[in-house]
């Protein structure tokens, strides 16, 4: 009994390593399409339309935004912040070395005009980067900051490593092109986000002219400027513009509207004869995405507060067995003017089949995608509607029949039950063997004693004795 014993502890054991839980993790998903398709022309080969006023800076629409593009003068947006990163100072002031000035020898680069000897602040230069897109300013400050350009050049990629850029490599500061001089137009959105959010940056690129040697240099973003008719858009500010032959013609800016506030990058857009006149398209790109977006799009609630989206059951609860989801609050997003609301679907995101009380109102249970043309416009928390009290006797109750219904548990009870059937049954065969044994050992001595007391009569007699009495029967 010992031995079989044993053995049925062992089994126990490891029927409960086998039916222990095992956790698995699942990737949540990523949703990094544009929601929308513009229905007017762009004629650029890459560009991305952004929602500035959400805090997760939504890709409202875009073309080609992981494809290979050379990124020409976007590139300083990427000097801008290596050099505002790694100078505490900008008041310091520079010396401008010969290297700085041949390595753009027969390059046809623009530049700002500085002279081999000149001192300048690195201020300066910065405003001369951002605003006139100066060549000469890159080099010089990517020596004062790297020691030598190519040492900058290797903080410019370690920096957009650092922010999530998977699709760019640098191999100069300025943009000249380079066949191994790369990026995409959702790497340099990524950039300018980031770079957004420097104060620093912000001047900079904001800044509509500059006065240097005399000169009043205007902003290379001809949106800005009202005397550029063709391209003057009133709503746009900043941020960088960029064309080389091989890279086409490229901007990103940013817009503001009636509260409304968007970034397009735009690369890859051609010279068009629009008008019978000989046209940058990036500009026209531009203006063409933010215009789209103001007359299309507005915020709207999607999801009202306190509305039941969703139900789910509740276990133990006390008068209740199911909670009720919804949403603390009213839900906007950006969705078409003509908003038809017929057309808003909520989908919960992995809701729980079920929840165990106490369950109390306002409490989060999981997370909700709102679709609009089935494209995810909003994601929205789901909260318990009503409280729910736990009922101490349904949650005994359950545990036992949870417990019961398991299927390992009813495999260990039959099998317990059996081990105590053979149990019982080999006692009773032992208890059957016992009497058997005690029966015959009965029987032996009762003819011990029979015998002894014939031969103790017979002597008794020949002995002329007749006073024997036999022993009593045991």
């Amino acid at each position: 009994m010992k031995k079989l014993l044993s053995i049925f502890t062992a089994f126990i054991i490891i029927l409960v390593c086998v039916s222990s839980p095992i956790s698995v993790l699942a990737k949540d998903k990523n949703n990094d399409e544009g929601i929308y398709i513009v229905s007017d022309e762009v004629y650029a080969d890459a560009y991305m339309l952004i929602n500035l006023d959400d805090e997760n800076y939504p890709v409202i629409a875009q073309k080609n935004k992981d494809k290979k593009m050379y990124p020409a003068s976007l590139t300083k947006i990427a000097t801008a912040m290596v050099i505002i990163n790694n100078v505490k100072n900008l008041k310091e002031k520079t010396t401008v070395s010969k290297s700085a000035i041949d390595v753009l020898a027969n390059t046809y680069a623009q530049v700002a005009g500085l002279e081999v000897g000149e001192t300048v602040t690195i201020e300066t230069l910065l405003s001369l980067i951002m605003v006139h897109s100066a060549c000469d300013a890159c080099t010089v400050a990517a020596e004062y900051v790297g020691g030598t350009i190519p040492e900058f050049v290797k903080l410019m990629n370690n920096w957009a490593k650092s922010i999530g850029c998977t699709g760019t490599n640098f191999t100069n500061c300025d943009g000249l092109h380079d066949d191994n001089h790369y990026t995409t137009a959702s790497d340099m959105a990524i950039m300018t986000l980031e770079a957004l959010k420097n104060e620093t940056f912000v001047k900079a690129c904001t800044e509509k002219s500059i006065k240097f040697h005399d000169m009043t240099l205007i902003h290379t973003n001809f949106m800005l400027d009202p005397h550029h008719i063709t391209y003057y858009y009133e709503y746009a500010e900043g941020i960088k513009t960029g064309s080389t032959t091989q890279a086409g013609y490229c901007v990103i800016t940013k817009a503001s509207k009636d509260g409304y506030n968007y970034l397009a990058v735009v690369m890859g857009s051609p010279i068009k004869k629009l008008d019978g006149i000989d046209t940058k398209c990036s500009f026209i790109d531009a203006a063409t995405l933010f215009d789209w977006a103001f007359d299309s799009l507005k915020y709207s609630v999607v999801v009202k507060g306190n509305d039941v989206v969703s139900e789910i059951p509740v276990e133990d609860g006390k008068d209740a067995d199911s909670v009720q989801l919804g949403s603390n609050k009213d839900i906007t997003a950006l969705v078409p003017a003509s908003l038809d609301a017929s057309a808003v679907m909520i989908k919960p995101v992995d809701p729980p089949e079920k929840l165990n009380a106490p369950i109390i109102k306002g409490e989060k249970i999981c997370e909700a995608d709102v679709y609009y043309a089935n494209k995810i416009v909003a994601t929205v928390d789901l909260c318990a509607m009503q409280t729910v009290e736990l009922s101490t006797f349904l949650k005994i109750v359950n545990a036992v029949k949870s417990f019961l219904s398991n299927k390992i548990v009813l495999a260990i009870v039959l099998l317990l039950i059996v081990l105590l059937i053979l149990y019982i049954l080999a006692f009773i065969s032992k208890l059957k063997k016992s009497k058997k044994r005690s029966a015959e050992k009965r029987r032996r001595r009762e003819q011990l004693d029979e015998q002894m007391n014939r031969e103790y009569q017979q002597r008794n007699r020949r002995n002329g004795r007749d006073d024997y009495l036999p022993p009593p029967r045991r």
